[in-house]
């Protein structure tokens, strides 16, 4: 389970490591390509998911206010303004067509809400309702794609799960034993994809919610 997860991690989040001045003595502290503002924290999109363009910038929301790569200890709490590796000044705009509290635009790369305190539902936490186009299985060995959903199967998928309760995952990781997660891109009709791991068995998916059986009963049809 921890490499699959690990393993879904690297595809949608850059990371990297650093020593920070002024921590401990062989500190090595490793950040994923994160930011916060307004309170919801947002991580970065592979720069395959989505190629920016210029009319995708909305209104400004912000700037990043301290970077903390090569500054933050492992004890730092992340606060508004805080980025890992985005420097001190960098504009944070709307991503036209979504709420920015699902995505976000700086320096050409697309965030993704990570952790929002406010959504209670999935359909809060992604602005994805009515903007989906399909559904696909992706291999956990290398993230290849593996096979489409039919339709009448991904439709009933989203409906059901806009409905989730989010709960995050610390809530859920210990339902999660031995087993093998299946990953799956939610296709968006601007052409970038959503992606999500879920483990049917312990029903339960990694952004934080556990599913039902309508959820089960789908994704047991492709694994």
């Amino acid at each position: 389970m921890k490499r699959t997860f690990l393993f879904f991690m690297s595809i949608v989040m850059l990371s990297g490591c650093s020593i920070p001045r002024g921590c401990p003595p062989n500190t090595i502290v490793e950040w994923v390509d994160l930011v916060k503002i307004n309170d919801i924290q947002y991580h970065a999109l592979d720069a395959t998911n989505y190629t920016v363009e210029e009319k995708d910038l909305g209104e400004i929301i912000g700037e990043v206010k301290y970077e903390m790569a090569d500054q933050a200890c492992l004890n730092h709490q992340i606060k508004n303004g805080d980025a890992a590796f985005l420097s001190v000044g960098t504009t944070l705009y709307e991503f036209n067509g979504y709420k920015s509290d699902f995505r976000i635009i700086a320096d050409g790369i697309v965030y993704e809400v990570q952790e929002n305190d406010k959504a209670k539902t999935i359909g809060e936490l992604y602005d994805i309702e009515g903007k989906v186009e399909g559904m696909s299985v992706r291999s956990s060995y290398d993230g290849s794609h593996v096979m489409d959903l039919k339709e009448e199967h991904w439709t009933k998928f989203i409906n059901e799960f806009l409905t989730l309760d989010f709960v995050g995952f610390d809530n859920v990781y210990k339902k999660i034993e031995d087993e093998e997660g299946t990953f799956l891109d939610i296709h968006l009709k601007d052409g970038s994809s959503v992606r999500i791991l879920y483990w049917t068995d312990a029903n339960v998916l990694n952004l934080g919610a556990v599913g039902n059986d309508t959820l089960k009963n789908i994704i047991s049809l492709y694994k």
